[in-house]
């Protein structure tokens, strides 16, 4: 089933843009501020952090999924006039806007959906959000509400969903990694894998390496490379921001390393940096608009990237 470019509307007006051009001088104020440190590698990952002066600019009127949900004045379900695989409910009745992250994995409901694409959800409202199935084998209701568990789909699931846009694509990449990783389950449900108490053991111990990375107050991201190339990268508006999702960044970049050959060649800082530098005159493709977030898929030799802007500033980019 092929998923169109379809996207909901937060303000009664929704925008489809669909221009390429290079990322113009306003993109450079925001990428050519940042800067890679030495790597940090443990097992078959080498962790890059991205740093920003100042840790960037703070956003006081935004939550995570995650703080959002510890209100109680947040949940997913599926449409109330009639549940579709590919479109959620959200109901935020919290005083903020909600930052819903391309990748991050819920549980529950009629089956297991992730976050099709980055989306800033407005206050006090009910809209309608993309999502893909990442368990193929379930239609029953479980739960009335989805549960978030802080978990994040690996790389291979994320590109798919975002990239390619294309429900078939995104089971498909779903049944590798639980190929891959032995998960037996008779809906093939990507939470399978996440469940493993081998994998749960990695997590912890990718937790313990890692966690001076988050610590650090102008590391606003990380890229993230395995058998000698870039598997991921995700970059945020400021450090705060970056804090408060890595521990579900942490899943997928575990899980990418659960399914990743060898190490490999690390490179050296210098090659990330130029890696990044691509940004700044990659070729541009604006998705979405509706006055509050732009979403746009950037491109450049080898690297795909997706960027979300929110009130006319960065604040998340994926790196793939």
């Amino acid at each position: 089933m092929k998923k169109a470019i379809v996207f909901f509307s937060v303000l009664g007006v929704a925008i489809f843009l669909t221009t390429t051009a290079p990322t113009g001088a306003g993109d450079e104020s925001f990428y050519s501020q940042l800067s890679v440190g030495e790597p940090v590698v443990h097992g078959n990952l080498a962790v890059y952090p991205v740093y920003l002066p100042g840790g960037g600019e703070k956003l006081g009127d935004v939550f995570t999924m995650a703080e959002a949900a510890e209100t109680g004045r947040f949940k997913i379900a599926e449409l109330e006039e009639g549940a579709s695989v590919n479109s959620l409910e959200v109901h935020n009745d919290t005083d903020k806007y909600v930052v819903l992250l391309a990748g991050e994995m819920i549980r529950g409901a009629k089956q297991d959906r992730i976050i099709s694409y980055d989306t800033v959800v407005p206050p006090g409202g009910k809209f309608d959000v993309d999502a893909f199935c990442v368990e193929a084998g379930r239609w029953t209701e479980v739960s009335e509400h989805f549960t978030d568990k802080k978990e994040m789909a690996p790389a291979s699931v994320r590109a798919a969903a975002q990239g390619k846009q294309d429900q078939g694509q995104v089971w498909a990449e779903v049944s590798k990694v639980n190929a891959e990783r032995g998960a037996v389950t008779g809906t093939d449900a990507l939470t399978a894998s996440y469940d493993d108490p081998e994998f749960q053991a990695d997590v912890k111990k990718y937790e313990k390496a890692l966690k001076g990375l988050a610590k650090k107050k102008e590391v606003v991201g990380v890229i993230v490379v395995a058998e000698g190339k870039v598997k991921a990268g995700d970059v945020f508006a400021n450090h705060d921001l970056f804090a408060a999702v890595w521990p579900r960044l942490l899943t997928s970049y575990a899980m990418d390393a659960a399914l990743a050959g060898e190490l490999g060649d690390v490179p050296e800082v210098s090659a990330m940096e130029e890696y990044l530098a691509q940004l700044e005159d990659a070729e541009r493709e604006e998705t979405y608009a509706d006055g509050l977030q732009n979403r746009s898929s950037l491109t450049k030799d080898e690297m795909s990237a997706y960027e979300l802007e929110y009130k006319g500033r960065k604040m998340h980019l994926n790196l793939y």
